[in-house]
């Protein structure tokens, strides 16, 4: 077979660029600071969109985010607790 021989170096290769682009929910709640139980009210009430989900009819789905888009979130979400804090 023809990539048997490079499998090693292309699975590297694509972890690595998921790793660039890509974050779980667990990474997204661990990266925001939030519960796990807040991260999936989030997404029901689509503040945060995954933008691909496998799996979508099972009851417990697999979230993949795009990081710029939580990196973005993350700024706004930042700015708003900070006006919580100094009214």
């Amino acid at each position: 077979m023809y990539f048997l021989d490079d499998d090693d170096v292309i699975k590297q290769k694509i972890s690595a660029e998921l790793n660039k682009y890509v974050m779980t929910q667990r990474q997204v709640a661990d990266f925001l600071n939030i519960s796990p139980h807040n991260m999936s009210t989030m997404i029901k009430d689509r503040k945060i969109e995954p933008f691909f989900i496998f799996d979508d009819e099972a009851v417990r789905k697999i979230n993949l985010f795009y990081k710029k888009d939580i990196e973005d979130y993350a700024e706004k979400l930042k700015a708003f607790r900070d006006l919580r804090k100094n009214p």
